[in-house]
């Protein structure tokens, strides 16, 4: 019995619909490229105003500061020409911050008297406050992150701790790992896309299949990530990484004006948070 072989144009439409589909279901979340405000801000004022933030929201014990903190950090997307509804993740994150809001509410342990109750469910001024808090305070710690990592260049970053006193082998290991993890994402991609392309389906079997999908999946991931990590550290021994306690910068991040000011602003917001928690 003979068997005809698919022609291309056969094969190409559903090449096409499986690049698509992947590319819409996995968006790397990495650094892009811009010119905005915080783009442009010293690496370790950006941290310093994501660690900052993350403690007030946690100081601050009035929904009205979280909220407040939340509706800044969305208004910040669009101001620094960032796509908030193309980050991947947030629909999950979204999900579990409404989760979390309906628990809080409904489950609330207080004594206070309620605003509707559905049987033994009892919904109470205490308990929308709660969820308020704590529902925006996952949001926002979030959406925080996500402007970070979104504005802030991995190998400026490295560079920029690495000025700042921390040991150059710790800043490029910290440099490189920021390198690799979308590198690996993107080989993620490519094989995921090579194993549709040839028939193989995810979405179906037992957990036996589920088993051999996985060793299928991550075999290829892991002699690639071998190989990488192999000749990178052949170029460094290549090039005596380690031998000298110092190291020069071929490029240096500089700390503005631009930058005093938005650690002063920083500084005041916490003296104010904590003066009204």
């Amino acid at each position: 019995m003979q068997t005809t072989p698919m022609s291309d144009t056969a094969i190409a439409p559903r090449v096409s619909r499986i690049t698509q589909h992947t590319a819409r279901r996995m968006r790397r979340i990495t650094y892009q490229p811009g010119v905005s405000f915080l783009h442009r801000l010293h690496p370790l004022v950006k941290l310093a105003w994501l660690v900052g933030s993350t403690v007030a929201l946690f100081i601050s014990q009035k929904p009205a500061g979280v909220l407040g903190v939340l509706v800044l950090a969305v208004i910040a997307f669009p101001l620094n020409r960032l796509a908030l509804h193309k980050v991947r993740g947030l629909r999950f994150f979204a999900f579990t911050a409404l989760a979390l809001f309906l628990t809080q509410i409904l489950f609330a342990n207080t004594t206070a008297a309620p605003l509707l109750q559905l049987g033994p469910l009892r919904v109470t001024e205490v308990g929308i406050t709660r969820g308020i808090y704590t529902a925006g305070r996952l949001l926002s710690v979030i959406l925080l992150s996500y402007l970070f990592v979104l504005t802030t260049e991995p190998n400026d970053l490295g560079y920029a701790l690495m000025r700042a006193g921390l040991p150059y082998r710790y800043g490029f290991m910290l440099i490189t790992a920021l390198r690799l993890v979308p590198l690996f994402e993107q080989e993620a991609q490519t094989v995921y896309q090579a194993q549709l392309a040839r028939g193989i389906v995810y979405d179906r079997g037992g957990v036996k299949r589920f088993f051999t999908l996985a060793r299928q999946f991550f075999l290829p991931l892991l002699v690639s990530a071998m190989s990488k990590v192999d000749a990178l550290a052949v170029s460094m021994e290549g090039r005596c990484f380690g031998k000298y306690p110092r190291r020069t910068f071929l490029r240096e991040v500089a700390f503005t004006r631009r930058d005093g000011v938005a650690l002063g602003v920083l500084l005041i917001a916490m003296l104010a948070v904590i003066a009204v928690r």
